[in-house]
């Protein structure tokens, strides 16, 4: 039988392990313990050594998740991933609260994963999905993930034209997408060169919004996972 909330459970344990990563703490998703409204990661103490499990539950009522540290063992290290879980929760109900959502709006961005390069965006019309795109790029690899959140964004704005909508927000977590597209950055590589040439004539006008990475915006992860999806796709 299906799981409940599965989709969310998952999309915000990976969010917290890469969140815990960040801060020197190793941990993983236990993928047989998906229940209905939970599931449960594996920490690891810094010698490698089992510290025990988190629960990660949703409440769809609420919508919100809690974490338990119950199934601790190390209890330290259970209260400072207690003190993070906090501010992780703080800084993303304040970044969710001052996102647009207005017309229309698109999450950006790429991911760079063993030498492939694939982009990822998804589009929303007053908070609503309307497109979503993820692909692998074999040009300017060697940009890294910057030559994917590119792609992302001229793919959005051809989106835009082929479909009439003359204005959007583009969402995205590194300021070349803005600099080079306003002339605020100067242009002294190829790619650089086409993606500025790019966006000036578009018929698009944007109004462009930079959020922090891995902040837990819905939206931005929504893009960071359909980048990562299009970097390991094999023609």
């Amino acid at each position: 039988m299906p799981v409940l909330y599965e989709d969310k459970l998952r999309d915000r344990g990976l969010l917290l392990v890469r969140q815990l990563k960040d801060a020197g703490i190793k941990s993983a998703l236990l993928e047989d313990s998906f229940r209905d409204y939970l599931v449960k990661l594996q920490i690891a103490a810094t010698d490698g050594s089992d510290a025990g499990k988190l629960n990660l539950y949703y409440s769809p009522k609420r919508k919100e998740y809690t974490l338990k540290t119950h199934e601790m063992k190390h209890k330290k290290l259970a209260s400072q991933i207690e003190s993070l879980w906090h501010e992780f929760n703080g800084t993303e109900a304040q970044v969710a609260d001052e996102m647009p959502t207005a017309g229309y709006v698109a999450y950006v961005d790429g991911a760079h994963i063993d030498g492939f390069v694939g982009y990822g965006a998804v589009v929303l019309h007053e908070g609503k999905e309307v497109a979503r795109f993820s692909g692998r790029i074999t040009e300017d690899t060697e940009a890294r993930q910057v030559a994917g959140e590119l792609m992302a964004a001229m793919t959005v704005l051809d989106w835009c034209a082929q479909e009439g909508v003359q204005t959007i927000t583009i969402i995205y977590d590194y300021k070349g997408i803005e600099k080079w597209a306003t002339g605020e950055w100067k242009t002294n590589q190829p790619l650089t060169k086409r993606y500025a040439a790019f966006t000036k004539k578009s018929p698009v006008k944007v109004t462009w919004h930079k959020v922090k990475s891995h902040t837990g915006v819905r939206w931005n992860e929504v893009a960071d996972q359909l980048a990562k999806k299009g970097a390991l796709q094999r023609f």
